[in-house]
């Protein structure tokens, strides 16, 4: 059951969740399951992801909870076969599909998910991404994640968090995993 009364109440923050490890999402995504559980509505906007199979996305799908996934990216951007053109269409619907949920209050956690791979390409401008998030209604909390986040967007941002990768399986030739990659 949604509950918004404390709302009022709330310091809302900007998180950045960056580094070049892997976890960034998945540490997100464990933030969102917190909200759930008070009540709160959540919604994950997906910047590069393009419409794959994933455990994040099937459980959306499946629960009566508060939670949606829009996976609105192009594809990782090094698949050479999705041209920058393309990128840039695709971010650039995700950020006005972000900037509607900010301006208009959506929900309470907003997860953008790989903002910052987009921002580092170029297929966003950085100062009007800054100034929409600066102007987030108090209450809300938005969580960034995504390599190579701008010292800019740090600069901004309440908690920043860097995950390194000391060791990865895929090092290894283990490759990625169901429920626990995607």
């Amino acid at each position: 059951m949604f509950d918004n009364t404390d709302r009022g109440s709330r310091q809302g923050l900007l998180i950045n969740i960056t580094g070049n490890g892997k976890g960034k999402s998945t540490s997100a995504f464990g933030t969102s399951l917190r909200a759930l559980g008070w009540g709160w509505r959540v919604s994950v906007i997906q910047f590069v992801k393009s419409d794959s199979e994933t455990g994040e996305k099937r459980f959306a799908e499946q629960t009566e909870l508060p939670f949606e996934i829009m996976v609105m990216g192009a594809g990782f951007s090094w698949n050479r076969h999705i041209s920058e053109s393309e990128h840039c269409q695709a971010a650039a619907a995700a950020w006005q599909t972000a900037t509607d949920y900010i301006c208009n209050g959506r929900v309470d956690l907003l997860i953008l998910d790989e903002l910052n791979i987009a921002l580092n390409q170029h297929w966003l401008e950085l100062a009007g991404v800054i100034d929409t998030l600066q102007q987030r209604p108090s209450w809300m909390h938005i969580i960034v994640t995504g390599r190579y986040a701008d010292p800019r967007l740090m600069t901004i941002s309440d908690l920043v968090s860097w995950i390194d990768n000391i060791k990865h399986p895929f090092d290894s030739g283990i490759t990625a995993q169901i429920g626990i990659d995607y």
